[in-house]
């Protein structure tokens, strides 16, 4: 019904709200972590591809949980 399909609209735009925050916070933190390493001398562009595929792994995984958390329980209900 559309009701469900809202629904699930709903919390699809919600997953991807908190995900994206939450992949794009743990690239920071990561980024900070690693900005003693390019100080070092270590190759920059290397570190921000890593800090780029962390967030992106991140982001995807809370994504899931978040699609897996909203799906409707009948043993809840």
């Amino acid at each position: 019904s559309f009701v469900n399909i809202l629904k699930k609209l709903l919390i699809m735009t919600a997953g991807l709200g908190i995900s994206g925050l939450i992949g794009a916070v743990s690239c920071v933190l990561l980024l900070y972590v690693l900005i003693d390493a390019a100080i070092a001398g270590a190759d920059e562009v290397v570190w921000l591809y890593l800090c780029a595929a962390v967030g992106v792994i991140v982001g995807g995984i809370c994504f899931r949980f978040i699609l897996w958390a909203g799906k409707s329980n009948n043993v809840l209900q």
